[in-house]
């Protein structure tokens, strides 16, 4: 008999953003060929029994930083021991650089030496300088950039009359901006009143950047993308009351979408004092209520995408709290800890699980349906996932550079056991046997005129 498939995957339950059923699931080269029950074993040159597990689309991780002590490549291979095979990365182009070369550069550094498909959002530190730059790097494949309302001190702020005019120039050639919605001089002066001085500690973090200053600062996002007509794109939303005006802003019918992260879904802000500046993350963790509010917002499609924000750097606990850097290590666990915080909780079911992860991530960002799903052409970009597999998440097995985990101790249920991009093996009997350099760089797409259909409430 002919070959069909290349590789046959037989027994699992296939999870899309439509819907969960038993199929199995024939590649042909590098695409999907097939999703039906009962496929012909004789038609595969090799077969794999998945029966048990769950097989998920590859898992889309949109919020990396490969510049701290994780590199383009570490981040692929870090990202796949946790189901991921899909990155979107941060180029910076911080003050003094030009934005075109740092993409660039991160361009090619992936190319080389990254082990997974990835795409790039551009990310300005100095905007009067890289504004203009927007256009020839939109030509090179980056659609969505990056800009801060907070940091101010440092010198990374974008002010209104510089984010207004990248909305307009985004929303004339079919882009999107993400803001990091904090407002800045408002954190800068409750950091001087808190955590300067012999008094400062941990435990004032939250008092530096409190909720309020999210919601402003979101807000004013939405009020100056509804004025250029520019989709919006907000990360790491982390409070109740953040969700407020994202939430009129889509009953409005803007293309405004928003993303959280496992960090904000499963700990709460007394990690800050118990682990210090290796907790200290912007926008921080926050309370019990916060925590459930985003939940619900992720089952009521409020939240559309949760990422990783995976930001690994040096921290010296016992050093000036003020003066340590922001950002954890959360590549690995983003799977396992949104399954487990999730759909083992009852607080999501596993179809808008692979939702957040996988189909809107594609959607919003113009990969659907080449990824986020799994059907007849699209990429086979497959995680077979135990549901029954417990695992103990410790610094010692965890892969980051960063040596620690912010779950030290925490006991999941359920983890990846394979995957595959594109039809290769990529996370094999425990390991990575993905090579750097077999990655494809995905140009990222204009965003759907309406909304995606998977953001409709699916509980």
């Amino acid at each position: 008999m002919e070959k069909q498939f290349d590789l046959l995957l037989i027994g699992g339950t296939i999870v899309t953003g439509a819907g969960i059923r038993r199929a199995d699931v024939g590649v042909r080269g590098e695409t999907v060929a097939a999703v039906e029950a009962d496929l012909p074993r004789e038609a595969a040159h090799e077969v794999i029994d998945v029966t048990g597990k769950y097989v998920f689309p590859g898992i889309i991780d949109v919020h990396v930083h490969p510049v701290y002590l994780d590199s383009v490549e570490d981040c692929s291979r870090i990202a796949a021991y946790g189901g991921t095979t899909t990155l979107l990365h941060f180029a910076y182009a911080r003050t003094g650089e030009s934005l075109v070369q740092k993409v660039d550069e991160m361009l090619q550094d992936g190319l080389a030496h990254s082990r997974l498909d990835f795409g790039l959002h551009g990310g300005l530190f100095e905007a009067p300088r890289q504004v203009p730059e927007i256009p020839r790097v939109m030509e090179m494949g980056v659609r969505t950039f990056k800009f801060f309302l907070t940091y101010l001190k440092q010198g990374w702020y974008t002010d209104d009359y510089q984010l207004i005019k990248a909305m307009d120039i985004l929303a004339e050639r079919g882009g999107m901006a993400m803001v990091h919605a904090e407002n800045g001089g408002a954190i800068d002066y409750l950091e001087d009143k808190y955590l300067k001085g012999p008094g400062a500690s941990a435990k004032y973090f939250n008092a530096t950047r409190p909720a309020a200053l999210e919601e402003e600062a979101i807000f004013r996002a939405i009020c100056l993308a509804e004025v250029t007509n520019c989709p919006l794109y907000i990360p790491h939303v982390t409070a109740a009351r953040s969700l407020r005006p994202i939430r009129r802003a889509q009953a409005e019918g803007r293309r405004v979408f928003a993303e959280t992260c496992p960090q904000y879904l499963t700990l709460t802000q007394e990690i800050i004092e118990e682990r210090g500046a290796q907790a200290k993350i912007g926008p921080p963790i926050r309370t019990a209520e916060d925590r459930a509010a985003l939940w619900e917002a992720l089952r009521d499609g409020t939240l559309q995408v949760v990422a990783s924000d995976h930001a690994p750097k040096l921290k010296d606990v016992h050093g000036d709290f003020l003066e340590q850097p922001f950002g954890s290590p959360q590549i690995e666990t983003l799977l396992p800890l949104t399954y487990d915080g999730g759909v083992n909780r009852g607080r999501i079911s596993v179809v808008r699980l692979v939702q957040v992860l996988c189909e809107n991530p594609a959607r919003i960002f113009g990969l659907y349906p080449r990824k986020g799903t799994i059907a007849v052409g699209s990429d086979a970009d497959l995680v077979v996932f135990d549901p029954t597999r417990e695992f103990t998440i410790r610094a010692e097995n965890q892969h980051t550079n960063a040596r620690y985990t912010l779950y030290e101790g925490r006991t999941v249920l359920g983890w990846p056991e394979m995957s595959f991009q594109r039809g290769h093996r990529v996370l094999w009997q425990g390991e990575i046997v993905a090579e750097p350099g077999q990655a494809h760089f995905l140009p990222t797409l204009e965003t759907p005129p309406i909304a995606p259909l998977s953001l409709a409430p699916l509980r």
